[in-house]
C-alpha cells in the first residue's frame, strides 16, 4: 500500500472517533504551490475501507459525495460519518461530462472506539548496547540516535550492566529531550545462557545474582522443583533460572523480556528447544522479543520467532509481542530497522508497562527499502500499518531534528543545543494530538 502522506497536503484530524454523526475534517493546504490542486476540486466521496462491494472498482462509483465548502485560506473542509471501526479513504477529484467521477488527490483517515483513541502510539526500543559493554558508541549518543531514529522511549541495556542506562537517562534530561529514557540491563546469570532483558527496573538483577550467588543458587533450586525432572539438568537449571530472574525484574517494577530465542551464534542455537518450549509453556515473563535485532541474512530467525509465538497464541495464550534492535552500533546497521509500538496512556514508564502487560503493543521489523511487517493483536495490527504509512512518516521527522541536534551538540559543534531543544519541547507531543479528534 503506498504513502500517501505528503508534504503539500495534509489531513487533520486523522484519527477520527467512531460515529454516525457526521463531522467535519480539514484538507489542509501546507505548501503554497499545493493550492491549485484544491481549486480543482469539484466533488469529494468517502468510502470506508472495509464496506460492502458489489464489484471489483465499483467502490468510488457507488459512494455518494459528501457535502464540503471552502475556506479563504484554500484549505478544504469535507463532512462525513464514520460509523465503523477501521480505514476511510477521502477521494477528492472533478466530475466528468458524463457523470462519472475522476479522481485527482485521496487521503486516508481511520476511526477508532474510544478506548484506542485515547491512548497514544509510543514507538520505542529498549535492547539496545552501547561502550560500556560490547556496543561502538556511548550511552549519550545512542540515546541521541533513538530520537533521530524516531523513538518516543529507550532503554539501553548493556550486558550486565545496569549503570550505562543511568547514564543515558542524564543526558537526554540534561538536553531537555521529550523521549524518555528508562533504566535497563542485559541480564546474564551464572551458568544460565538465557538472554533476558530488565527494562525498566529499578536495581540490578546481574547485580543481585553476583552480590550474593549462593542465596542466587538456592533460590533457583527452589524454582527448579516446578521444572518437571525428565528434563536433563542442563535446561531445568536453565529453565528455573530464568524464571527466578523474570520474578527478580517485576519485583523491581520492571518489564521482564525473553529474548530471540532462535538466535543461532555460528552453528548451533544458543539455548535449547526445550529451554524455549518450557519457557514458553508457563509464559513467566512479560513480553517476548518476537522480532529482534537480526542482519538482512537472518530474517529467518525473526520468521521462526513470529511463526512460534502464533502457534502459542493459538493455544489460547496471551504473550504480548516485542520488537527490538539489540543494536551494537547504532550508526551501522540493526538501530531503527526493528521496534515496539505501544498503545498507552502517557508517555511514562507505568503508562508503557501497563500497555504491554495489556497487550497494547506490536512489534515492528522495518528493514529499509523493504516492506514492513508487523507482528501483533489484529486489530492493532491494522492500525499500525495505517500509522506507518500516514501517521509515522510526519513523526520520525520531527524526532529526527532533535536527535540531530543532540548528536551535534556530542560533538562539540552545537553550542547553543539547549535553548534549541527547549525551542523544540513539545513538539512531537502537540502532533501527535493534532492528530486525533479530541
Amino acid at each position: 500500500m503506498p504513502i500517501k502522506f505528503n508534504n503539500y497536503i495534509s489531513v487533520m484530524p486523522r484519527l477520527l472517533r467512531v460515529s454516525d454523526e457526521c463531522r467535519e475534517i480539514t484538507i489542509h493546504i501546507r505548501q503554497p504551490h499545493a493550492r491549485k490542486t484544491l481549486d480543482t476540486i469539484q466533488e469529494i466521496r468517502v468510502f470506508y475501507v472495509y464496506g460492502p462491494s458489489a464489484a471489483y472498482g465499483s467502490w468510488i462509483a457507488n459512494t455518494p459525495p459528501s457535502p464540503f465548502r471552502r475556506l479563504d485560506n484554500g484549505d478544504i473542509v469535507v463532512s462525513f460519518a464514520t460509523p465503523d471501526e477501521g480505514e476511510y479513504t477521502i477521494c477528492a477529484g472533478q466530475k466528468l461530462e458524463d457523470g462519472s467521477f475522476s479522481e485527482i488527490v485521496s487521503f486516508d483517515v481511520y476511526a477508532l472506539h474510544d478506548d484506542l483513541l485515547q491512548l497514544l502510539p509510543l514507538k520505542g526500543d529498549f535492547h539496545m548496547h552501547s561502550n560500556c559493554s560490547d556496543g561502538r558508541e556511548t550511552p549519550e549518543y545512542v540515546a541521541a540516535t533513538c530520537r533521530k531514529n524516531g523513538m518516543d522511549f529507550m532503554a539501553l541495556t548493556d550486558h550486565r550492566r545496569y549503570e550505562p542506562s543511568l547514564i543515558a537517562i542524564k543526558a537526554m534530561k540534561e538536553f531537555g529531550c521529550d523521549m524518555l529514557c528508562y533504566p535497563g540491563e542485559e541480564v546474564h546469570l551464572p551458568d544460565n545462557p538465557v538472554h533476558i532483558i530488565n527494562f525498566g527496573g529499578n536495581s540490578s538483577v546481574n547485580t543481585l545474582a553476583r552480590d550474593d550467588e549462593e542465596k542466587y543458587r538456592a533460590e533457583v533450586a527452589e524454582y527448579q522443583k516446578s521444572v518437571p525432572e525428565k528434563f536433563d539438568s542442563l535446561t531445568r537449571f536453565q529453565v528455573a533460572a530464568s524464571e527466578w530472574a523474570f520474578d527478580r525484574i517485576r519485583d523491581a517494577g520492571g518489564i521482564s523480556m525473553f529474548c530471540h530465542p532462535f538466535w543461532r551464534p555460528r552453528h548451533h542455537n544458543y539455548i535449547g528447544e526445550a529451554v524455549i518450549d518450557l519457557l514458553l509453556e508457563h509464559n513467566r515473563y512479560d513480553v517476548l522479543e518476537v522480532i529482534g535485532g537480526f542482519h538482512r541474512p537472518d530474517t529467518e530467525r525473526n520468521m521462526l520467532s513470529v511463526i512460534r509465538w502464533q502457534e502459542e497464541q493459538a493455544k489460547g495464550k496471551i504473550i504480548p509481542a516485542a520488537g527490538i534492535s539489540d543494536s551494537h552500533s547504532c550508526d551501522v546497521d540493526l538501530a531503527g530497522w526493528y521496534y515496539t509500538i505501544v498503545f498507552a496512556k502517557e508517555l511514562s514508564f507505568e503508562s508503557i508497562a501497563e500497555a504491554i502487560r495489556a497487550n497494547l503493543c506490536v512489534a515492528v521489523h522495518d528493514i529499509p527499502d523493504t516492506y514492513p511487517l508487523v507482528a501483533g493483536p489484529f486489530r492493532l495490527t491494522k492500525l499500525v500499518y495505517f500509522l506507518l504509512r500516514e501517521f509515522y512518516p510526519e513523526h520520525d521527522e520531527l524526532c529526527r531534528v532533535e536527535g540531530e541536534i543532540m548528536r551535534r551538540a556530542l560533538a562539540g559543534e552545537e553550542p547553543d543545543a539547549a535553548t534549541e531543544m527547549a525551542n523544540r519541547h513539545g513538539t512531537v507531543r502537540r502532533f501527535m494530538n493534532s492528530c486525533r479528534e479530541i
